[in-house]
């Protein structure tokens, strides 16, 4: 069996051999080259040495991105290649690091220590494919299998238990069922996880084909690991169906499996998950549009989008698609026969600056933002014309009625 291999990963396998070291391809890009699948980056693995490395990429650049664990990074005809020496994990006292390594001259030993059967084969250009522990079996199947015993895997590293539910999701696969069971009772550990790692996975997993299944089958270890998603509960199964429909779009997945919580409890999940603020806002202001209720007509179009703005509008309305909620094709008519009339929906669209309210006696200050947002309202709803004189009249009647 051969693959393509780049010509720069072909140069850092050559310098090694050269050097007399061997040199495999090894993890989620040997996966992907025996699917067929182009991959994203390509990691090898040696017995030579860090020291002994750096003596054989002479002349490239190298860089000792994780040289206490045996990783180097090298770059070669412009791509980075991660090389790690042959080794074997020490102890996991934390249940996601191990404590230390040793270098080992077995890579045998190098790839059983790895996590599932899927990701621990490697392939040299000289020898193939290197396929201890049935593999390519368990890809043909479709099947996600630990490698060894899967307790001892996912006490060792307990975001193993994520990334199997990742792996089912984006790769269409079963999860083996002594895996199964082992990651439905260690699930609650995936809590030692740092969160930004849980979120990681998380949004892959929700950008996967199979995001339903995996998320309608594995609801137990997901709400162990994300325990500010047990509330969602009897409507679950709603919720991972209208995610499932936005996978292209990881973070208004996330947005749909949350939107049972409701606003506050949307944006606890995000802060929790560590998220950035741009997608916390984001999710949260689709949620709280949804929740305020969709516009039924024009009118209603042109508060909502005062209210909320466009992005957050499209967002909203996507969510409403997800769910199929009653009312979106209307409000999805309403929203455009607005864009249509040409109505302001920002003050920076107002035909009328703050400055300009002085001639109507209104000073300067919160009553002039205040009268400005009214003026907003009104010529969105098409009850003010967007034109100067106008909203100048508008405001003065404003001003007239709150004297009244």
């Amino acid at each position: 069996m051969t693959f393509p291999i780049p010509a720069g990963c072909l140069a850092v396998v050559e310098r090694l051999a050269s050097s007399g070291f061997p040199s495999y391809l090894v993890g989620g890009c040997v996966r992907d080259l025996c699917r067929g699948v182009a991959p994203h980056d390509y990691d090898l693995t040696t017995p030579a040495t860090p020291e002994q490395m750096q003596k054989a990429f002479a002349g490239l650049r190298v860089i000792g991105t994780g040289i206490a664990h045996g990783t180097l990074t090298v770059l070669s005809d412009g791509a980075a290649y991660e090389v790690t020496t042959y080794r074997v994990d020490g102890k996991y006292s934390d249940g996601r690091h191990p404590d230390g390594v040793r270098f080992t001259a077995s890579l045998e030993e190098d790839l059983v220590r790895r996590d599932f059967t899927v990701n621990a084969m490697a392939y040299s250009p000289r020898e193939g494919l290197i396929d201890l522990f049935g593999g390519q079996a368990d890809l043909a199947a479709g099947i996600i299998r630990a490698v060894g015993e899967p307790e001892r895997r996912f006490q060792e590293d307990a975001l193993r238990i994520m990334r199997a539910l990742r792996f089912a999701s984006t790769l269409g696969f079963e999860i083996e069922e002594n895996t199964a069971a082992a990651l439905r009772r260690l699930a609650p550990t995936v809590l030692r996880v740092s969160p930004e790692r849980i979120r990681e996975e998380l949004l892959k997993l929700l950008s996967g084909a199979s995001s339903e299944k995996v998320l309608r089958a594995y609801r137990d270890v997901l709400c162990a690991a994300v325990p500010a998603l047990a509330p969602i509960g009897e409507t679950w199964d709603g919720a991972a169906s209208a995610a499932a429909k936005l996978a292209s779009d990881p973070t208004l997945a996330l947005a749909a499996l949350s939107r049972p919580l409701g606003e506050d409890a949307t944006s606890a999940l995000f802060r929790s998950l560590r998220t950035d603020k741009k997608s916390e806002r984001r999710a949260t202001a689709a949620v709280a549009a949804l929740d305020a209720g969709l516009p039924a007509d024009v009118s209603d179009a042109g508060l909502f989008l005062v209210g909320y703005g466009q992005p957050t509008a499209l967002d909203a309305l996507a969510l409403a698609d997800a769910y199929a909620d009653p009312g979106t094709e209307t409000a999805r008519q309403a929203l455009a026969a607005f864009r249509a009339t040409g109505r302001p929906t920002s003050l920076s669209a107002l035909a009328l600056r703050g400055d300009d309210l002085a001639a109507v006696g209104i000073p300067s200050g919160p009553a002039r933002g205040e009268t400005l947002s009214r003026l907003l309202a009104l010529a969105a709803t098409g009850k003010v014309a967007n034109e100067r004189d106008a909203l100048l009249a508008g405001a003065l009647d404003l001003e007239t009625g709150k004297r009244e």
